[in-house]
């Protein structure tokens, strides 16, 4: 585990370095779900979408463009192994103390990530301009197994999704946002609860954009 130095708040940037990067395209949010599969990831990467993870996917994505882990508890458990596989820009939602490999998200994410890792990844892609996003693991539901992830259950001290009955409400706020940006939000989880924005399958969103291409 990492030794944490004393925290201080950074200056908030002149700029941000998103915005507007993916301007008018196409951006995948993969969250840790138990629905999501590794060949869900491989679609993304193929296809070549800039892609959003968050928490321990970074695992099954460590090609993403960007890692969110919301909670700074989460970063103090997995910094050492995210330092060694992962290039991609890593954010938190939180004043990050010296130590941690990872950017306070909070000077530039839109409405301060709205509470979890899996909205600040919406919150991420709408203010990088993106003009759809698609989202992948977004279950806010257990599996049939009981399982809150794809992976492993997280060691002590973190928890396993033990805020999801919380979640509803602000990933209502992100899609209230989404709708005053005109990004169009589309939930293509294989199973999932999120009623928040309209479902659709991977496959058939990218046949469409390949035919209008």
């Amino acid at each position: 585990m990492t030794v944490l130095k004393p925290a201080s708040a950074p200056a908030a940037p002149s700029r941000s370095p998103f915005a507007g990067r993916w301007a008018g395209r196409t951006v995948a949010c993969l969250a840790s779900g138990p629905s999501l599969t590794p060949e869900d990831c491989a679609i993304v990467r193929e296809r070549g979408l800039p892609a959003v993870v968050t928490n321990t996917t970074f695992r099954m994505a460590p090609w993403a463009d960007a890692l969110i882990g919301h909670d700074l508890k989460w970063w103090t458990v997995y910094d050492s192994e995210v330092r060694a596989a992962f290039t991609g820009a890593k954010l938190c939602c939180s004043v990050v103390p010296k130590g941690i490999d990872a950017v306070n998200a909070l000077p530039f994410l839109p409405g301060r990530g709205f509470g979890n890792s899996g909205t600040a990844a919406i919150a991420l892609a709408i203010h990088a301009g993106a003009k759809r996003v698609l989202l992948l693991g977004y279950d806010s539901q257990r599996g049939p197994n009981g399982r809150a992830h794809w992976h492993d259950a997280h060691p002590a001290p973190l928890g396993d999704a033990k805020s999801l009955p919380k979640w509803g409400p602000k990933f209502a706020i992100v899609a209230a946002l989404a709708k005053q940006k005109r990004v169009e939000v589309l939930n293509c989880s294989r199973s999932t609860a999120l009623k928040a924005f309209p479902l659709a399958t991977l496959e058939d969103v990218l046949d469409d954009l390949a035919i209008a291409a």
